[in-house]
């Protein structure tokens, strides 16, 4: 039995499909109805309807499973204290894996979420529980929020520079990768870090989207002060503000650099997906509506 928590976003979808695919046994821990649905919809056999946060519910979610595959919170204050309880009832239930899901450069300090993952990582390793940390760039699919947009303006807005590289990696082959790295033995006891084969900028991820589509597609960078205001506008609270403003900040200065492809490609036994491979995907299942 592997227990995924977080799993009903979209890291935990992608993997919960792969796994489905390989017919593994998964249980997933999600607060509402509405998201057990959306997971078993996607493969999951079984759901504990609980918050992570909860000792009780832990342990109920705990009980029989062998494996955790671990997606935290992004820009919570209390993300660190979430991955400690669920190590801790882990440990308690003798589990043979704790996938622990990370990012690249969790050691840059001045991004806050990064950091936040790094200090999990650290209390996974120290809790002598046989570990495997997923480490993966940023999703190419993340052009989902901005896409509506894109199709009804022809702009690509980021809130940091365009024209500076950025790693980045498909989530589907995110998916592929944890479920190979759950069915499979011998995964534990490393990080691995996952990329495509090279890093663009989005300039040129905007280029590709445009010469893939055949429409004028461009990349720009849009004001932060506006960024904020929508925030708070929507009631995100002052820490997920500042993690995204310090992360904006953090790529306007150096990116996120990285796009080696070989772990990914040795993990999957293939080349990981490119860009414009990912582009022609995306286009052919996200179409303008005529």
């Amino acid at each position: 039995m592997i227990l995924i928590t977080g799993a009903a976003g979209p890291t935990g979808l992608a993997a919960i499909r792969q796994l489905a695919a390989r017919n593994a046994d998964v249980r997933i821990l999600t607060r509402s109805e509405e998201s057990a649905e959306r997971c078993k919809a996607a493969g999951a056999g079984e759901a504990v309807l609980g918050d992570f946060r909860s000792d009780a519910d832990l342990k109920t979610a705990l009980a029989g499973a062998d494996r955790v595959y671990h997606i935290g919170p992004r820009f919570q204050g209390d993300e660190y204290e979430i991955g400690v309880r669920i190590i801790d009832a882990a440990k308690k239930e003798g589990v043979s894996q704790f996938a622990f899901h990370s990012l690249v450069h969790p050691m840059c300090r001045k991004l806050l979420h990064h950091w936040e993952k790094l200090r999990v990582e650290e209390y996974l390793i120290e809790s002598l529980v046989p570990y495997t940390i997923l480490a993966p760039t940023m999703y190419m699919q993340n052009i989902n929020v901005e896409w509506p947009s894109i199709l009804k303006t022809g702009v690509y807005r980021r809130f940091y520079s365009v024209d500076i590289d950025m790693s980045v990696v498909d989530l589907d082959d995110v998916g592929e990768a944890a479920a190979i790295m759950l069915t499979e033995d011998g995964w534990t006891g490393g990080s691995f870090e996952m990329c495509s084969p090279y890093p663009l900028t989005h300039a040129e991820m905007a280029k590709i989207f445009s010469e893939v589509s055949g429409r004028d597609i461009r990349a720009e960078k849009g004001d932060i002060a506006d960024w904020i205001a929508a925030a708070k506008k929507r009631g995100q609270d002052d820490y997920s503000i500042e993690g995204f403003v310090k992360m904006c900040e953090h790529y306007d200065d150096y990116g996120l650099p990285g796009g080696n492809g070989r772990v990914l490609g040795m993990i999957l036994g293939r080349a990981p997906t490119d860009y414009r491979t990912f582009a022609e995907k995306w286009w052919a299942a996200h179409p303008p509506e005529s």
